[in-house]
């Protein structure tokens, strides 16, 4: 029982979650049954998932901070708004993650409703990619970077997707760059920042949920969206603007 308790701590450390077996041989079933009931004792509440939305909250905060602070400073209304509505996308994705981090992996159609918050995000920034605007590239490296969080969706080796899928952000960044270098520095700092950003949620990827998306095996089946739970935190360096008047009084 000795190696199997060390087998259990070391899983049960950051970067072991995905452990699958110790040998190329599978382990007999009389050394599973008590393995696993070692892990479930060594394992945090929600099968690790509360580290895996702390690490997201920072990917949000990472959002606001930069790419958020920066569009608001690229005199581009629509730009903005796209990023609002990424945001809005983000945060969903953040609900969803605590759905998983404390329920089993659902059925086709419960994860049809846990995917819906996100897909609707997702739909409204396709919807505000504008051919006509002057700051098209801008809107098209946001687009195609949103379609990033569809990693969720994948089966099995979302970073392989994320891989696929980053690209044609890239390349309209590129072109931000190529036409604003030497110009204007606030849309080549808001092209960076978001690549940077897309760049940080590969490796959250990587980090929390490298085979899939990652479940609670021992969790509950309420698969409404999250609701209530920590906010993801204030970004960095300071408070947001003033607080929101009250409204007015009744007539």
């Amino acid at each position: 029982e000795k190696w199997l308790r060390w087998i259990a701590l070391r899983v049960s450390q950051p970067g072991w979650r995905h452990w699958r077996h110790v040998s190329r041989a599978s382990p007999p079933p009389h050394l599973l049954q008590p393995l696993h009931r070692l892990l479930r004792q060594r394992l945090p509440p929600g099968g690790g998932g509360g580290d895996s939305v702390k690490a997201f909250d920072l990917l949000i905060a990472e959002f606001g901070s930069k790419v958020e602070a920066d569009s608001k400073g690229l005199g581009a209304p629509d730009v903005e708004k796209m990023v609002a509505v990424l945001k809005e996308a983000l945060v969903a994705q953040r609900q969803m993650l605590v759905v998983a981090s404390q329920n089993k992996k659902p059925s086709q159609a419960d994860m049809q409703k846990v995917l819906q918050p996100t897909a609707d995000a997702l739909g409204k920034i396709e919807g505000l990619k504008d051919r006509r605007s002057k700051h098209f590239n801008h809107l098209s490296m946001l687009a195609e970077g949103a379609a990033c969080l569809q990693w969720v969706c994948m089966e099995e080796k979302p970073g392989v997707y994320l891989a696929d899928a980053m690209p044609g952000s890239e390349m309209y960044g590129n072109k931000i760059l190529m036409e604003f270098k030497g110009k204007d520095e606030a849309h080549v700092n808001f092209a960076k920042n978001f690549k940077a950003f897309l760049q940080d949620l590969v490796k959250y990827v990587k980090a929390h949920h490298m085979a899939c998306l990652t479940w609670n095996p021992s969790g509950g089946t309420n698969y409404a969206p999250a609701a209530g739970g920590a906010p993801p935190p204030p970004p960095p360096g300071g408070a947001g603007g003033p607080p929101p008047p009250p409204p007015p009084p009744p007539a």
